[in-house]
């Protein structure tokens, strides 16, 4: 490895290897088996299909997809995450591997989807790009990236407002406190839409869709060209 390559196994931000931060996370984030089933559904998850979940989380994600007859890699660079998707695994009765890794570590090939949700932005934009082109090498052309999450998609000029308002929604909707979101505006590294999306494209996907939810949500799937 380059003296100068950036350290993805790091915490950025909220500090995930906290048992208590990991045993609050589904219900903070809002986890639901129920809308993963959907979602993977949609992106044509089904017996064989070989994915990954970077950023897996407590694996509900990566659990549900083994469950539907996925080959799955779940990846994480929180040894305490990892920890428990072992536990789910073993009270769902499915199994998977576990990474512990990140973006720029994972180790996989010939995968035919991809999954993030609410992981990306632990990156600096320089270093999206770099994952983005790792995972588009691991898929197998034709093969599929879903990501969620927190991007701005507000005018530079408006993002003092853009941010209260998320920080008065957290609050409000979420166990996460003012000092929690202030963090990971402060410290993590989500970026603006625009900027995504070209991110995307050039590490030669084909953006098929982008979708903007207020005040700082976004979806994406994009394609390895066949």
């Amino acid at each position: 490895m380059q003296d100068w390559f950036y350290d993805d196994l790091r915490q950025v931000g909220l500090d995930f290897e906290d048992e208590g931060e990991v045993e609050t996370y589904d219900v903070r984030q809002g986890g639901s088996a129920a809308k993963d089933a959907m979602l993977l559904e949609r992106l044509g998850v089904g017996p064989g299909t070989a994915m990954a979940d970077i950023g897996c989380g407590t694996g509900i994600m990566a659990c549900q997809a083994a469950a539907m007859g996925a080959q799955v890699q779940a990846v994480d660079v929180s040894k305490t995450m990892l920890r428990a998707v072992e536990r789910r695994t073993r009270d769902s009765g499915v199994a998977l591997g576990l990474q512990h890794a990140g973006f720029l570590t994972f180790e996989a090939s010939g995968l035919d989807l991809v999954t993030s949700k609410f992981a990306l932005h632990h990156l600096p934009d320089f270093w999206k790009a770099a994952a983005l082109v790792r995972i588009h090498d691991a898929l197998k052309p034709g093969g599929r990236l879903y990501i969620e999450d927190v991007v701005f998609n507000c005018a530079p000029t408006a993002i003092a407002e853009t941010v209260e308002a998320w920080i008065d929604y957290m609050t409000a909707q979420t166990g996460y406190t003012r000092e929690d979101v202030a963090c990971h505006v402060r410290d993590e590294h989500s970026t603006f839409g625009w900027v995504l999306e070209r991110l995307i494209t050039e590490a030669g996907f084909t953006l098929l869709r982008a979708s903007y939810e207020e005040p700082v949500y976004a979806t994406y799937l994009a394609e390895r060209p066949a």
